[in-house]
């Protein structure tokens, strides 16, 4: 076999596996500007992608005035978009108080619906259904179900958004409005801040909680914040946060780019 052929033989096996690179790389799409919600719940406009799913684990360590305890808390939510426009949430929380008992704390399943693109409007809205379920510092628990509004502005790299939503309960009294509003700036591609403000209104307690995030590549987000309460809210807490979001078209990429070396390795065959 000539020493022409296998140099030949060589190149064409190295610009098959670049193309196959190339392609995969080319495919993989990058996060949407503000799409991912703020470390303390204020809900964005921006749903997941149509087959995509996400994936976070929160951890919280704290103190609680009003009892005097020190607290950590566990919270495991993930997203899936049904549709381009319509996505579903869900997440448990577990409560340690003085790092002794482990309690369920609460749990719910939210819905969110975007009316329209991103900048189609002068303020971008999103509608938000949640029911859910919460452990009382008696044991009991108690239900409700959540509808919010969602309003987002983008300014290129600042996003303002605001959310106005009312808690119904079912084994409980009056209702209760909860007002929650978000900055946020990309300062670069790996790192942006911002800052929450929450208040329940019937409950009469707020909180603040600035925050950072790392955007790391292959969508994954590290976020951390510290939270004070205010008003009759006095619990403080520190968390932090790991996201990861799954693409559909990236599982579909690797299945081709796998094919195209299956396609690669008969061709190295034939020719040997």
């Amino acid at each position: 076999m000539s020493a022409r052929f296998l140099r030949k033989r060589k190149m064409n096996r190295l610009a098959g596996r670049a193309l196959t690179v190339v392609l995969l790389l080319s495919g993989i799409r990058t996060a949407r500007a503000h799409d991912e919600d703020y470390i303390d719940e204020t809900l964005v406009f921006q749903t997941i992608e149509k087959g995509a799913s996400e994936s976070a684990y929160w951890f919280d360590d704290g103190y609680r005035g009003e009892s005097d305890t020190y607290f950590q808390r566990h919270n495991l939510a993930l997203e899936y978009g049904i549709t381009e426009r319509l996505m579903v949430d869900g997440r448990v929380t577990l409560d340690h108080p003085e790092y002794e008992n482990t309690n369920f704390d609460f749990g719910r399943l939210e819905a969110r619906y975007r009316l329209a693109n991103e900048g189609d409007w002068p303020i971008d809205v999103a509608l938000s259904g949640e029911a859910n379920a919460g452990r009382l510092d008696n044991g009991h628990y108690q239900y409700g179900i959540e509808p919010r509004l969602i309003l987002s502005k983008d300014f290129s790299k600042l996003n303002l958004t605001l959310n106005v939503a009312e808690e119904l309960w079912a084994n409980r009294g009056a209702p209760s409005v909860q007002l929650a509003s978000g900055a946020r700036y990309d300062l670069t591609q790996f790192f942006r801040f911002g800052c929450e403000l929450k208040y329940d209104v019937h409950e009469r307690s707020g909180s603040v909680i600035p925050q950072v995030w790392f955007a790391f590549p292959h969508n994954i987000t590290f976020k951390a914040g510290f939270s004070v309460g205010f008003d009759r809210n006095r619990e403080n807490f520190s968390r932090f946060v790991i996201q990861v979001e799954f693409l559909r078209s990236l599982s579909n990429q690797l299945h081709n780019s796998r094919r195209h070396f299956a396609l690669l390795a008969i061709s190295d065959s034939k020719i040997q």
